[in-house]
């Protein structure tokens, strides 16, 4: 990625006092506000992904929606995905530090956002929390128009708002306590779960056994809670438990049933 910039000196604003100067002056203010609202990557980060300092990398920040980067300087470049070198690798590296942020939900979270209607409570909720992981401050609220034509604000069905901290969590028992997931760690644990459903539906019906049970052991970590212990309820997360102990013991029986020594003695 090239940050090289080509034109006249008092037109690109680099003539203390022409008015073209003053303009970038406040572009670059403009810019330097947004980017305390956008993805940070920083110079390590950045290494060999662009042409000026390709050995130490670039501070860069890329706007909420990953089409630019800028610069300190306050230059800005569009980003262009289809460029394998630079562009795509910074996009890469942006979506990475992202999932991490997210507690590596945001594909999951991108997959539960599409089932929900823009501008709906729903949508919403995911949107910020996608928004969050790579580093905007943009909020979104839902909003409903009432018989009175009063607009106020909505909230996921099945939710309730978190006292302490203004959370919007799962109602349940213990929901204003922390022990129930949040909306949208809920969604992105619906999107793997509904991943593991269709492997395990696509292995009966080619009779893959051992690929059946592997997927029935994920899912059966997932509502026992591996990747969140305020996954679902005592009840549920027990019944997790076991479902994963009954299937690793299937695989291991499968496994011993078909190992090298077992086929000796058959033959």
């Amino acid at each position: 990625m090239a940050f090289k910039m080509n034109g006249s000196p008092a037109k690109m604003g680099t003539i203390q006092g022409t008015a073209g100067h003053s303009s970038a002056l406040k572009m670059k203010a403009e810019a330097d506000a947004s980017a305390l609202k956008q993805m940070e990557l920083t110079a390590d980060e950045t290494k060999g992904m662009v042409k000026q300092g390709k050995d130490k990398g670039l501070d860069l920040t890329v706007n909420a929606t990953g089409t630019s980067v800028t610069t300190k300087s306050g230059k800005t470049v569009k980003l262009d995905p289809k460029k394998e070198k630079g562009h795509k690798q910074i996009l890469e590296t942006r979506w990475k530090k992202g999932d991490k942020a997210s507690g590596g939900t945001l594909n999951e979270l991108v997959a539960a956002r599409k089932k929900h209607k823009k501008g709906s409570a729903e949508y919403a909720e995911i949107q910020n929390k996608i928004n969050k992981s790579l580093g905007s401050k943009k909020m979104h609220k839902g909003t409903k128009t009432t018989k009175g034509g009063k607009t106020v604000e909505t909230k996921p069905k099945g939710t309730t708002t978190r006292k302490s901290d203004g959370a919007t969590v799962q109602k349940g028992l213990g929901a204003q306590k922390g022990k129930t997931l949040t909306y949208t760690d809920k969604q992105a644990e619906k999107v793997k779960i509904d991943k593991l459903n269709t492997n395990i539906s696509d292995a009966k019906k080619s009779g893959d056994k051992n690929k059946r049970d592997e997927n029935q052991l994920k899912k059966g970590e997932i509502r026992a809670g591996k990747d969140n212990a305020k996954t679902g309820t005592k009840l549920s997360r027990f019944l997790g438990k076991l479902k994963v102990k009954r299937n690793k013991k299937q695989l291991e029986k499968r496994a011993k049933k078909n190992s090298p020594a077992d086929m000796k003695k058959k033959y």
